[in-house]
């Protein structure tokens, strides 16, 4: 059934795309890394620098690790390190590009060229592992003494009937940042954010003026409305999917309010930018960065732009507003999880090294020191973290926070994006729009 599953998904045509995760996609310039346009430049390059590393360690062997641009850096100085601090392998980091990471990996297990280790967006480890792309590594994961230190939604996307695939690496969650200046001059006090969704609309139309917009939302983004709207629908009592993953559940009256208030703060509050509609997950950034919003959903890899100085702003973070329908708060658990691949042959060495990677030194000192979320919750208790206060709203939201679980994942995309804008266009109604949506993706998900 393994073999089978493998198959099927090597000759399956599949558009993957991403969900933002922590860092700039920038940090991929390095002596010690490759960065992969595709699987065949990835598989010549890894076998010519394999060797020459091979012949300098001795009989040491090459273990390759694929991560993604947002974790590049932390990736490759771990690797550095655990170079040096053992005699078995030699680890060679592989940098992919975020937005095509997944079709890479399916063109590499295609050609009998995966790397050992793939650091990989987590919503896109069920698909893989269900397809026999990972080795399972259950025994392994039991036997950590720290796993209930891990997100419990991104522990679940890691895990395919009953067995364990791949474990949290650096997560990713979504939060309202905001500009406290903004605050300040529209007579908000600036350490006291909205908490419901009453005041967002509230806060929103203060900060609105001739030069700038009280909220900003990336409405031409497939994934912006998983990772930064979800959540209002989650912290309103809605759900999106049922806990199997096997119905949407979109269709439903708490989720259809969470649509009818996003159309509202662009059509009727007119809080946004007018391009918002259209705005892809990059514009609706700068939008806030540059001081043209004063409001956004984004991921805690926004919070690397802060804290490495790339970005000058007197910001603030809270939990996404909740709504009046639900009991609590929510937040998007995103980000990558890392796994043994099912080509690797050398389980034993490849699985040190991720445990090298779930260890203070790597957690803590690279991606806790470079401003993104350790994957477990015991290093958020860090030098780092404390001398910046809005990493606790992202430790709050860690806790509160839901993976949605689906094989279909990315499929699920084009329904989602086609008919929320028509909504936000005002083509058809919130409640037109969530049952559409909720059609074709049950329609997807029975296939």
């Amino acid at each position: 059934m393994k073999k089978r599953n493998l198959a099927v998904l090597l000759t399956m045509g599949m558009a993957f795309s991403m969900l933002a995760g922590c860092g700039s996609s920038s940090q991929t310039d390095s002596a010690s890394d490759t960065t992969s346009g595709s699987a065949a430049e990835s598989a010549a390059e890894t076998e010519a620098e394999s060797a020459s590393d091979e012949e300098a360690a001795g009989e040491k062997k090459t273990l390759t690790v694929w991560v993604r641009e947002s974790t590049a850096e932390a990736a490759k100085s771990a690797a550095e390190k655990y170079n040096q601090i053992q005699d078995a392998v030699n680890v060679e980091v592989v940098v992919q590009v975020s937005s095509s990471v997944a079709e890479q990996f399916t063109l590499a297990l295609a050609a009998g060229e995966a790397p050992d280790v793939i650091s990989l967006d987590c919503t896109k480890v069920p698909y893989f592992a269900a397809n026999g792309a990972f080795t399972d590594i259950s025994d392994r994961y039991e036997a950590l003494e720290y796993k209930d230190q891990f997100s419990e939604g991104m522990m679940k996307s890691g895990q395919v009937d009953g067995k364990t695939y791949a474990v949290p690496f650096s997560p990713d969650v979504s939060v309202l940042l905001y500009n406290k200046d903004h605050y300040t001059e529209a007579g908000l006090d600036p350490e006291d954010p909205p908490e419901t969704w009453d005041e967002l609309i509230e806060y929103s139309q203060k900060l609105t003026n001739g030069d700038r917009y009280g909220y900003v939302y990336a409405g031409g983004h497939n994934s912006a409305y998983l990772f930064t709207f979800m959540p209002y629908v989650w912290n309103n009592g809605g759900e999106f999917l049922s806990e199997d993953g096997k119905q949407c559940l979109l269709n439903e009256e708490k989720a259809i309010e969470a649509v009818q208030l996003l159309s509202d703060m662009i059509n009727v509050y007119k809080v946004t930018p007018p391009s918002t509609i259209s705005y892809s997950w990059g514009e609706a950034q700068d939008a806030f960065l540059t001081g043209q919003a004063s409001q956004i959903v984004l991921g805690s890899a926004a919070i690397y732009n802060f804290v490495n100085g790339t970005a000058d702003m007197n910001w603030g973070a809270c939990l996404i507003p909740k709504g009046p329908s639900g009991s609590g708060y929510a937040s998007f658990s995103g980000g990558d999880s890392i796994g043994i691949t099912s080509q690797c042959e050398d389980v034993e060495e490849a699985w040190k090294f991720i445990e090298y990677a779930l260890s203070e030194d790597v957690q803590v000192e690279e991606l806790a020191k470079g401003g993104c979320l350790p994957a477990r919750k015991d290093f958020f208790d860090n030098e780092y973290f404390d001398a910046t206060p809005q990493y606790e709203v992202l430790k709050e939201a860690l806790e509160v926070s839901h993976t949605p679980y689906s094989l279909k994942y990315d499929e699920m995309y084009t329904p989602i994006l086609d008919n929320m804008q028509r909504c936000l266009n005002q083509e058809v109604t919130p409640e037109e729009a969530v049952n559409t949506i909720t059609e074709q993706i049950n329609a997807l998900l029975a296939e």
